[in-house]
């Protein structure tokens, strides 16, 4: 929707700008007319960027009202991250899909950039899926307002009473039907290494009992470390359902290392296929 609804108001704004500077193509020997035509284009693509932004926080406006669990909301976010890696290059390679479950899960992966959220989600489109997000987000312009009405849960990066509630309400949310995903690094590791796991993210997934859906991120770390924005190819590894049954005798300190150790051996196997290209 977005990506399409993009190209059409830019060429839209073009077409605007080109008889408004009286673009002439007989006039095509001409500097000026490069000059003009350049500026046409540049204007009308950031014309259609404001529009997009326009429109997604109208919409926030008129849905803000909604249920969180509003299937026209998590479809219209989808289209709106799928138009955001459409825009900076970034090429998705998903394998282990056939992975993902019919039923509710916790999510839960490996964390390298604030964009992770914006590769995954689309992923599930076919689940109502929603985040144990950093508080920082609710404050972002527009997109906050997005985070918010769709049922995200913001948590503390402090180990306190606040963020022990946040877990309590993802748990509700799951136990209401709602699929939730967590970062249990707790902060970005901006590498494709991982940094320590935090035991108590898993309560998520224990305390009620839930299937865990576990994924890898390799090479988000990349995205906008080059100038100008080159192609990028991000890889997303959907690992086979870790069923309560098979971790009940775990405790979080065990169960983190478990789901730890599958995300490494997963980072090792990217890593040697990107050296052995």
């Amino acid at each position: 929707m977005f990506i399409i609804s993009f190209y059409l108001f830019w060429i839209g704004y073009g077409y605007i700008f080109f008889n408004l500077f009286n673009l002439d193509f007989s006039l095509v020997t001409q500097v000026s007319f490069y000059a003009l035509l350049i500026a046409a284009i540049i204007i009308a693509f950031i014309l259609s960027f404001i529009t997009q932004l326009l429109i997604v926080e109208i919409l926030g406006l008129i849905r803000k009202n909604t249920a969180k669990d509003s299937r026209l909301n998590h479809n219209f976010a989808n289209s709106l991250l799928r138009f955001a890696m459409h825009l900076t290059r970034t090429k998705i390679i998903v394998s282990g899909k056939e992975n993902i479950p019919k039923h509710k899960f916790i999510l839960v992966s490996n964390h390298q950039e604030n964009y992770d959220i914006l590769i995954l989600k689309p992923i599930f489109k076919e689940h109502n899926l929603n985040f144990i997000a950093k508080e920082s987000l609710r404050k972002m312009p527009i997109i906050g307002r997005w985070i918010t009405l769709l049922g995200n849960i913001y948590i503390s990066r402090q180990a306190d009473r606040s963020a022990a509630r946040s877990i309590i309400r993802g748990i509700k949310e799951y136990k209401n039907g709602h699929p939730m995903a967590i970062f249990p690094e707790g902060k970005r590791s901006f590498q494709n290494e991982l940094i320590d796991f935090k035991a108590g993210a898993f309560k998520l997934a224990t305390k009620p009992k839930a299937d865990i859906l576990i994924v890898t991120l390799y090479n988000v770390c990349k995205i906008f470390k080059r100038f100008p924005i080159p192609k990028y190819k991000v890889y997303v590894h959907i690992h086979p359902l870790l069923k309560y049954e098979d971790y009940k005798n775990l405790n979080t300190l065990e169960l983190s290392a478990k789901v730890k150790d599958i995300i490494q051996q997963q980072l090792t196997r990217f890593s040697q296929m990107k050296k052995g290209k």
